[in-house]
């Protein structure tokens, strides 16, 4: 990765982690809600992501 990509990415990750604390700050209800959300959406991608890939794993390999 070059040097200007991951500056970039700081700066992402940054503008990010200020974004949660503004709304810890300012709106701690809306944040606990959404964070409820997030948690719920990415326990089901997980889900599926491993049932995936155990369907990949039970099928036989072709040599």
């Amino acid at each position: 990765m070059n040097e200007l990509t991951e500056k970039l990415m700081l700066i992402a990750a940054g503008a990010a982690v200020g974004a949660v604390g503004y709304m810890a700050i300012k709106h701690p209800d809306e944040l606990k809600e959404f964070m409820g959300d997030a948690a719920e959406l990415g326990q089901k991608f997980f889900e599926k992501t491993m049932s995936e890939m155990a369907e990949q794993m039970a099928q036989p390999k072709g040599s």
